[in-house]
């Protein structure tokens, strides 16, 4: 039986068109083979092909891992003293403002001094009159009119004279109380009147323009404070306030009790608002072992860990292994197979492959500017 010449006419055409088509897509695969490794296969992790991707570059900075210390301070006052008397005697006046500011010498408390200013007006009366007589005899013993006896007597009564002098002084002043120092007076239960005793006391005294804040800290953290370094001490009850102050003292040994060292940091109080007496916390953050800087969009992951895109030095991207020791707002502190100064992929990191070209940071700063003159244009 003969096929119609219409069936084996169609047969044909459709032989041509199918060999036509596996021809076609044959060469448009072995040229993208062609290009994407020698002998016309891609090499192993070029499956895509040496294409450039899309990425912005940064380099790899030296630093150092940050050691946070937090630990409980208590404030006290730079200069504080509970003020005391030193005699005994009735209050006559005084002119303590509880929570007012003071001067240093500005009277606080007067006790009744009547019988040490009658001491002080003879003692007054005493002193020029053995004075003169010191300085009559002393002539007349040159004159060899007096004997040296009565010479050296009219000096001993004019030295005794002095110091009786000085005592009544030195009695009237006792019975003023005055500040010691510029500082905060505060609260008192003396009233005029009030009887005193010898050691009993009138009031307290802080200089607070300056506060110190003691605190300790673990054994383990010892190496990581210093002198000069910064400290920030806040209340818990609020937390949105901070003060900044730094470390002063520092003491020389660990308690054997608590295994912790004392420290203690300096902070100006201006306005007030850090009383002596109240509770912080106080943390300061100190460098460690040293690690390398890099952004955070840099890191990326698989089954074996962490790593970054290197630009090696022929243009083209390899991986480097790192552990990532700390994160820092945008930055990551890493460490492993990269160095300062290594060029790295910073943004764009997903659409690497091993060997793809990679921009330097010349050819990128000049990218930058053109877009940016583009767009001003």
């Amino acid at each position: 039986m003969k096929a119609p010449l219409s069936l084996i006419g169609g047969i044909l055409i459709g032989l041509a068109a199918g060999a036509s088509a596996v021809f076609f897509v044959t060469s448009g695969t072995g040229g993208e083979d062609a290009a994407s490794a020698p002998g016309g296969r891609p090499g192993p992790g070029e499956e895509r092909g040496r294409y450039a991707p899309v990425v912005s570059m940064a380099i790899a900075e030296q630093s150092a891992v940050a050691r946070t210390i937090e630990v409980i301070g208590q404030a006290r006052a730079l200069k504080s003293v509970a003020i005391t008397s030193e005699v005994t005697g009735f209050v006559e006046e005084t002119a303590i403002a509880p929570g007012a500011r003071v001067n240093e010498g500005d009277l606080l408390v007067r006790i009744n001094d009547d019988e040490q200013q009658v001491a002080l007006v003879r003692a007054r009366a005493d002193y020029p009159i053995a004075r003169a007589n010191a300085d009559r005899y002393r002539n007349l013993e040159s004159d060899e009119a007096a004997s040296q006896r009565e010479a050296e007597q009219a000096q001993n009564a004019y030295i005794a004279a002095q110091a009786a002098l000085r005592a009544a002084e030195v009695a009237v002043s006792q019975r003023r109380i005055v500040a010691p120092f510029d500082g905060i007076a505060g609260l008192t239960d003396i009233e005029v009147g009030d009887f005193l005793r010898a050691g009993d006391p009138v009031t307290t005294l802080d200089d607070t323009s300056t506060v110190i804040i003691e605190f300790t800290v673990p054994q383990e953290s010892a190496s990581y404070i210093d002198t000069g370094q910064s400290v920030r001490a806040r209340l818990t009850s609020a937390a949105n306030q901070s003060y900044t102050g730094a470390i002063t003292a520092i003491d020389s040994r660990i308690d054997p009790v608590s295994r912790s060292l004392r420290a203690e940091a300096q902070f100006e109080n201006h306005n007030g608002r850090i009383i002596p007496g109240a509770v912080f916390a106080v943390s300061t953050t100190a460098e460690g072992e040293p690690a390398i800087a890099l952004p955070g969009l840099a890191i990326q992951w698989d089954r074996s860990g962490a790593y970054v895109w290197r630009r090696n030095d022929d243009g083209a991207a390899e991986r480097a292994a790192v552990v990532v020791l700390q994160r820092r707002d945008e930055t990551v502190l890493v460490e492993g197979a990269i160095r300062a100064g290594d060029v790295i992929v910073a943004e764009g990191a997903d659409r690497v492959r091993r060997g793809a070209p990679l921009p330097s940071l010349i050819t990128q700063i000049k990218g930058n500017r053109a877009g940016a003159a583009a767009a001003a244009n």
